[in-house]
């Protein structure tokens, strides 16, 4: 019986682990109050139910600094990443596509989320990544994001024009799943 036990307790921490990098939280879709707008595994809330942003801000990968104050007035794609994560790979490709399409009409930032220096710009490199990321060392700025559980990599949240979490996808983004979020969100 403890043999059983053992072997099925096994068998969820295994599971728990390869369903992403950190602890992932809920990633059912859900559309809250009504918006009208959500996909697979995005979360949307209504405007009346958004969370403020807080501040998020830091040095950059390539050695910059960027707050995400600067970008009031636009819609932002705020993804967590790091080169030790798989599903991060896997999304990499369809955000930096995505990035590319909307250039002009969002802003999209990378956060770093306790990463070495040579690897994330290994990975930036690798993948073509266009826009910047923040560097988050200790995770303390992904801490600060509301609607994310601690430590969610990746995680993809879309801010709105008034600096609020207006959608979230915990998990890897998929093909099709950010699209038309993005563009109701844009159209606000």
């Amino acid at each position: 019986m403890n043999r059983r036990l053992l072997l099925a307790a096994g068998v969820f921490v295994l599971a728990g682990v390869l369903a992403g990098c950190g602890r992932s939280g809920d990633s059912s879709a859900s559309t809250a109050s009504g918006t009208g707008i959500s996909g697979i595994g995005v979360s949307v809330f209504a405007p009346d139910e958004r969370p403020d942003l807080p501040v998020v801000s830091g040095l950059t990968v390539d050695g910059g600094y960027l707050d995400l104050d600067t970008f009031r007035g636009q819609v932002v794609v705020l993804n967590s990443w790091a080169s030790w994560c798989e599903p991060c790979k896997e999304e990499l490709p369809i955000l930096v596509e995505l990035a590319n399409a909307l250039e002009g009409e969002a802003v999209f930032v990378g956060l770093d989320v306790k990463d070495q220096p040579d690897d994330a710009r290994a990975m930036i490199s690798t993948y073509g990544i266009p826009y910047p990321s923040i560097v988050d060392r200790s995770a303390s700025i992904l801490l600060t994001i509301p609607t994310v559980p601690p430590e969610a990599v990746p995680t993809t949240v879309v801010i709105d024009k008034q600096g609020r979490v207006a959608a979230r996808v915990i998990g890897a983004v998929r093909a099709g799943m950010l699209e038309s979020v993005v563009a109701a969100i844009l159209a606000e």
